[in-house]
């Protein structure tokens, strides 16, 4: 179990397995190896700690492109319209910038010699090496502008998962789930549990209530097309991953997680309006409540109110 918990956090900490091992583990004076008073605590702290460093490098990155673009987009630019110059006008100088405009007058004064670096301006050669040299600006820009959207992207993805995973942990924390005594191993099985949920994308309300899951660009809807809650998500994989507390306040042995709706034999046989078999549907999620919705949806098309 050590071996497994310290290869698990070393792969998702960076942290070598001698680190972890200091950091987490105590030997007795007859050298047993035990979890350290607190140990979950420094685990926590550890994850809190990666996840600001990434946000941190996220931004550091973002505003380096972003700084970077301008001053290497006018150097290329720049670099490129000298050589072009250098070439059509045959010229060997190493010259850079207003310099090397001035070497291409000296050399045609002997044909025009009232040249200036206006009429430069205006030779064929100038306007195409000009033209080249826009045209390489525009898709040098349009290159760090989708480096600088892709950061933004990863960035915000980095953002709704960290909300997403703290959504996770209270619904998580409302629901009866058994763990394993040892610590370590809890906060290992809660973190691979959560770590399914990665592959969905996810939308932010601004009113705060729970995250839609989102795949491939829908929401999430179970077979009759009605959309499936978060926490109802989380609830129904967690009862596959958790044993369920069972408690009965009144000492029968009933299991108080157990799923509303009762049997299939409890749908009626005639609904009397749409808003009593919407009603009747509601109060039946969950994919353990699918038959139960089946048959009342064959008994609403049937007979369906009149």
């Amino acid at each position: 179990m050590k071996q497994f918990i310290l290869g698990l956090l070393t792969e998702t900490l960076n942290k070598s397995d001698g680190e972890l091992a200091e950091l987490l583990y105590q030997k007795s004076d007859e050298g047993e190896e035990t979890l350290k008073e607190g140990a979950l605590d420094e685990v926590k702290k550890l994850f809190e700690e990666k996840f600001q460093k990434i946000k941190t490098d996220s931004e550091t990155k973002l505003k380096t492109v972003q700084d970077d673009f301008h001053k290497k987009g006018k150097k290329e630019a720049l670099e490129k319209l000298e050589s072009d110059i250098r070439e059509k006008y045959g010229l060997e100088s190493e010259s850079e910038g207003i310099e090397l405009v001035d070497e291409v007058i000296e050399k045609f004064k002997q044909v025009d010699t009232k040249l200036t670096p206006d009429k430069v301006k205006l030779t064929p050669t100038y306007l195409e090496s000009e033209k080249e040299w826009r045209k390489q600006l525009k898709e040098l820009e349009k290159t760090k502008n989708s480096e600088i959207e892709n950061l933004k992207t990863e960035f915000q993805k980095e953002e709704t998962w960290k909300a997403v995973d703290g959504f996770i942990e209270k619904q998580l924390a409302t629901l009866k789930l058994v763990y394993p005594k040892n610590p370590e191993a809890a906060l290992t099985q809660k973190e691979l549990f959560k770590k399914q949920f990665q592959e969905y994308d996810y939308q932010l309300s601004e009113d705060g209530d729970e995250p839609i899951p989102i795949r491939d660009g829908k929401r999430v809807e179970d077979r009759f097309n009605n959309p499936v809650k978060f926490s109802q998500l989380i609830s129904e994989r967690a009862s596959k991953h958790f044993d369920i507390a069972v408690q009965d306040p009144k000492g029968g042995g009933q299991n108080v997680n157990a799923p509303p709706g009762g049997s299939s034999n409890g749908v009626p046989a005639k609904f009397e309006s749409e808003a009593e078999y919407n009603k009747f549907i509601d109060a039946h999620p969950g994919i353990e409540n699918e038959e139960i919705r089946e048959k009342a949806y064959t008994n609403y098309k049937a007979d369906p109110p009149s």
